[in-house]
């Protein structure tokens, strides 16, 4: 069994308080077993996607870079695979990306990520809509497999890329044994959406799921932006193993065990009997 953690918190316009933050919450789940710790998308900022403003580009920082190196410091410390979302600044390219940090304080890997939506409607009637696209070029890597020293393999899909079964069925096949899906959402209609894709997930790739989100109002963000938090953890079987609540910082803690995968998948045979072979249409931009 290995202890993973999720830590929701809600995010100020102040990058040093976030940093600080996620380095404070991040050693309070070290302390209470996590080997496995991840936060929410764009952890060192708030979410700034609804306003179409060029100054944000200066949050944007390297990986290796000072919010990163400072969590790989914590990483080394508490002896775990910190899972680290920011906005990555690649020799002039933006990317929206977790950075996966080992506990020998060096870079696992990363993702980036895939999915990049333009929102041009809204819900709501004077709601700003959000342009990932002015901000974030799409990814290029991929939906790489993690290991980690622990024994569970990782896969991470940030927030859109939740919508998207492909993405999640590619680390599935690949072995992943924990999906890890770092977010920013505060709209109500989507708390319940939320829940069902995560297991859907979950089910379909015999996977544990793990969900984080930010949570209640960015310091310094538009008033009427509420992020609902409520991380939760899903086992292979869709079951929700736990769920955070939604108006605070809060650590959910759940225990992942690789075999329970292996068995679940030995037992329900979705990956065995696939027809790679009828599924070609996919591929296709429409059919």
């Amino acid at each position: 069994m290995v202890r993973a953690a999720l830590v929701q918190f809600s995010g100020h316009q102040s990058k040093e308080i976030n940093i600080q933050k996620a380095e404070d919450l991040a050693r309070q789940a070290a302390g209470n077993g996590a080997r496995i710790i991840c936060l929410p998308e764009l952890s060192t900022t708030i979410y700034f996607c609804f306003d179409r403003d060029k100054k944000w580009f200066e949050t944007a920082e390297p990986i290796p870079g000072p919010a990163v190196n400072r969590l790989a410091k914590v990483a080394k410390e508490t002896g775990t695979v910190i899972v680290y979302p920011l906005y990555e600044n690649d020799n002039g390219t933006l990317y929206n990306t977790a950075a996966v940090l080992g506990p020998d304080g060096n870079l696992i890997g990363r993702y980036r990520k895939m999915s990049i939506p333009q929102i041009l409607r809204t819900v709501k009637p004077g709601e700003t809509p959000g342009d990932e696209r002015f901000f974030f070029a799409p990814g290029n890597l991929g939906f790489p497999v993690f290991d980690t020293p622990f024994g569970v393999k990782i896969g991470i899909l940030i927030c859109y890329d939740r919508h998207f079964p492909e993405a999640a069925r590619i680390l599935g096949l690949k072995g992943a044994h924990l999906l890890l899906v770092p977010t920013a959402t505060y709209r109500e209609w989507i708390r319940e959406v939320w829940e069902i894709e995560l297991r859907g997930h979950a089910i379909a790739n015999m996977f544990y799921v793990g969900g984080v989100n930010k949570v209640g109002k960015d310091v310094g963000g538009p008033a009427d932006r509420h992020y609902f938090g409520t991380a939760l953890f899903i086992d292979p079987k869709g079951n929700v193993m736990g769920r955070a609540g939604d108006k605070q910082d809060e650590i959910l803690y759940a225990d992942i065990d690789p075999k329970v995968c292996d068995d679940t998948r030995d037992l329900w045979g979705f990956f065995k009997f696939r027809r790679p072979d009828a599924y070609g249409e996919i591929l296709k931009d429409t059919i």
